[in-house]
């Protein structure tokens, strides 16, 4: 059963990671819910997606010493067969018509799964770090075998290696990036789904485990189910859809099925920029809270047009989270640069403590732009109005005249561009040279103005801390205005300048980063 093909490691891949916890489940009753379990007995050449331009990449992972689990074919066939139709009866539910991913088929029943005896043992893909290494493996082999690969989406299966049939496990089990990571055992099998006892908790575990991380490869975080779905659909697959699958209703929300309708591997188009970075920026954005409702209204401006825009309200506890509870809102944007969504306060599980706020702008070649806010509930109330954007002056004329480090691909004239994906960084790759780092802006004019607006990329790993700014009418004789500091988040942040401030250049000079770096960095500078 064994092929003699060896596959080197070559290209090293830097993918995010979605760990999703598995956690043993006792019997409970099951409930018969036919979009849970469609066992499909035909299936024909007849496959709505049989042709899709883009399809899904099944890989049968084996390590040298462990062999593969009979019938795999077959069974694995079935499962992704059922998930595919799965799939595509919640996206029409959704509103995104029969959509699904593409799955290569070999003959009637059957996918073709790209079996790959790799050239290491079992010990060589754990749970924890396994998945990074046949990520590179696989990168390796698609390079040599380009003809394989039929999207940047893969789902990769190994054998279980723990040695115990009805408790498989020690093998790679989440999404990265968009690698998703299973496991094959002899009793996965989708005839399981739904029965009482080892079985049917084993089958829900993993192969509802499965359409999870999958749902992970396919771009979707996770994401709950709102209150008042919770008695009319069930759990949401991708919040704790896992443990439930075949037992309980479950469902794919609206907002995972926007994140699929832009996911490649559902696409029958084919084009060059799959991925490929956009510029997004939030111009202005308002919240408010009326008739038991969070209001959000925006524009944007964004290179590529916006398909579909999703709102999350992620509870946000000490030490951070997972997201599973983060219930979510999908809406069409208005036009080609506005934006408008209501999130009912009643479809929120607690009307208390601290959550996040990400909206996620999704683009017709599937790239993704995310903008996070932190807010408060205060008396069931929640303080949403602290997301609010100043409408900002343009930076027509303004340039950077004068900076003390930069990286190449970091250039302080970015921050002047209003996108978060383009930024200053100071430099860090050959030397870290310590702080104060500086740069001087020339507004060409010397207007009055109330304050700065600053504005970080989402990585905010040595984000700017502490800092002075200065000014000057002849780019000498600097006259110190104030000291200053900013949060550690993503959020627009405004600093109130003294009344009748007018200079025509500034100089902002850094005192330290979030984290205490050498090196610092900020993506937007603007002025209200």
């Amino acid at each position: 059963m064994r092929n003699l093909s060896v596959f080197l490691v070559t290209i090293i891949a830097s993918l995010t990671l979605y760990a999703c916890v598995t956690k043993n489940n006792t019997s409970v009753k099951q409930q018969a819910v036919s979009t849970d379990k469609i066992v499909k007995e035909t299936i024909t050449f007849n496959n709505e997606w049989k042709e899709q331009a883009n399809k899904l990449n099944v890989i049968y992972w084996v390590p040298k010493d462990v062999d593969t689990v009979a019938g795999y074919t077959k069974r694995i066939s079935k499962i992704l067969l059922n998930f595919q139709e799965y799939t595509a009866i919640y996206m029409a539910k959704q509103g995104f018509g029969r959509k699904s991913f593409g799955l290569d088929l070999k003959h009637d029943k059957e996918i073709n799964i790209i079996t790959i005896y790799a050239n290491k043992g079992k010990n060589a893909y754990p749970y924890r770090g396994g998945g990074s290494l046949i990520n590179k493996e696989l990168t390796a082999y698609f390079s040599k075998n380009p003809s394989k690969k039929h999207s940047q989406h893969s789902l990769v299966i190994l054998p279980s290696v723990s040695g115990d049939p009805l408790n498989p496990g020690g093998v790679p089990f989440y999404g990265l990036g968009t690698f998703c990571y299973a496991l094959d055992y002899p009793e996965m099998k989708l005839e399981n789904l739904g029965k009482f006892g080892k079985l049917g908790d084993l089958a829900t575990k993993w192969i509802g485990g499965l359409y999870h991380e999958l749902g992970h490869g396919l771009n979707a975080p996770h994401n709950s189910e709102k209150k008042s779905e919770k008695t009319s659909k069930g759990t949401a697959l991708m919040g704790a859809g896992n443990y439930s699958f075949g037992k309980s209703p479950t469902f794919i929300t609206g907002a995972t099925a926007a994140t699929f309708a832009n996911s490649q591997a559902f696409s029958n188009k084919v084009r060059s920029d799959w991925y490929a970075p956009t510029k997004n920026k939030l111009i202005q954005l308002k919240g408010k809270v009326e008739n038991g409702k969070i209001k959000i209204a925006g524009n944007f401006k964004s290179d590529v047009p916006v398909t579909d825009i999703v709102v999350y309200h992620d509870p946000y506890p000490a030490g951070g989270n997972k997201d599973y509870d983060a219930p979510a809102w999908n809406t069409k944007p208005i036009g080609i640069d506005s934006l408008y969504i209501e999130n009912d306060l009643s479809d929120f599980f607690k009307l208390k403590g601290k959550y996040q706020l990400r909206i996620r702008f999704y683009h017709e070649n599937g790239t993704q732009n995310t903008y996070s806010f932190e807010y408060e509930f205060k008396n069931g109330i929640p303080n949403i109005e602290i997301i609010n954007i100043k409408k900002v002056i343009s930076p027509t004329n303004w340039k950077i005249i004068e900076v003390s480090s930069q990286e190449n691909d970091g250039l302080a004239s970015a921050i002047l561009d209003g996108y978060q994906s383009s930024f200053w960084h100071t430099a860090y790759r050959n030397k870290q040279p310590k702080h104060p780092h500086y740069f001087v802006l020339d507004r060409n004019e010397t207007t009055i103005i109330k304050g700065f607006a600053f504005g970080n990329r989402a990585n905010l790993n040595g984000v700017l801390k502490d800092f002075s700014i200065f000014g000057s009418n002849t780019n000498s004789n600097w006259q110190k205005i104030g000291d200053y500091s900013l949060e550690r988040k993503q959020t627009y942040q405004f600093i109130e300048l003294p009344a009748n401030t007018s200079y025509r250049y500034f100089k902002i000079q850094t005192k330290n980063s979030h984290g205490d770096f050498n090196y610092t960095h900020l993506a937007v500078l603007a002025t209200y």
